[in-house]
């Protein structure tokens, strides 16, 4: 599941209006999965993140430390890729053969810097349109397959409206994604559509989500995620979540939780 596109709709479903200030958080996010290959791969990922909203417009910066075990051709973020690195996880300086058993190894350390900025309109209605600029920063160790040790840059588009206690949203993505020496990637699309209820003091969700394939020759993302977030006392949120892969473009499963405290 797109993280981003989960926070939105856990922020709007909180009540829509938000105040202007500061907030930090931490989460953390596992998923396993081979990929449709005979290797499993494990992500480990724990985010630091920081949002400032003041008026029409929210900033978000996220930077993960990440460990990562399984395939070399399976990248944080991504999912598979044509990863000809020789120094990837599990190769050992060797370069790659088609005929060679699939390598796996284990790697971690820093991952990409995510910086987002979105800007939501007065529509003077009930329906809620966000625009989000995003762009990814070449921060995460190419030759520990934590990242493509390329920058990418994303447009998002997201409309939502509230019925009573129900939300619903979806949206449309775009990302050109930068080629490295190693590893060569195609421009992707993506979109999302999902629904939220109120429960108590929080509100719970199911969102599909689909992404085109970052390499030719692969599946695309396809995945189902259940989520659920509550503010506490304190003026801090804390959702969870789990997803379930409907496709060899995703991991077979994962789960995850966080946190933010505003200032």
């Amino acid at each position: 599941m797109n993280r981003s596109i989960l926070v939105a709709a856990l922020a709007l479903a909180a009540g829509g209006a938000h105040a202007d200030g500061l907030s930090l958080g931490a989460g953390l996010d596992y998923s396993s999965g081979d990929y449709g290959s005979d290797t499993t791969t494990t992500i480990l990922s724990v985010p630091v993140t920081a949002r400032l909203d003041t008026g029409n417009w929210t900033f978000k910066a996220s930077l993960p430390w990440l460990r990562v075990d399984g395939d070399p051709g399976v990248l944080p973020g991504v999912g598979s890729v044509t990863n000809t690195n020789p120094r990837g996880r599990g190769r050992g300086g060797l370069q790659p053969s088609p005929t060679d058993e699939p390598p796996s190894g284990a790697a971690s350390g820093v991952g990409d810097l995510r910086l987002a900025a979105t800007y939501a309109f007065d529509t003077g209605g009930p329906l809620g349109i966000d625009l989000t600029g995003n762009a990814k920063i070449a921060t995460a160790d190419e030759d520990k397959g934590l990242g493509t040790g390329a920058s990418d840059l994303g447009l998002a588009l997201d409309l939502y409206r509230q019925f009573d206690a129900t939300l619903l949203f979806g949206g449309v993505s775009y990302t050109w994604l930068g080629d490295s020496d190693y590893v060569d990637v195609d421009d992707v699309a993506g979109a999302n559509i999902g629904a939220s209820w109120t429960a108590g003091r929080g509100n719970v969700g199911v969102a599909y989500d689909f992404r085109e394939a970052a390499s030719f020759g692969y599946d695309d993302r396809s995945e189902l995620t259940g989520f659920y977030g509550w503010r506490t006392p304190s003026d801090g949120r804390v959702q969870v979540y789990a997803l379930k892969g409907l496709s060899d473009g995703s991991p077979d499963w994962g789960a995850g939780v966080s946190y933010r405290h505003g200032f």
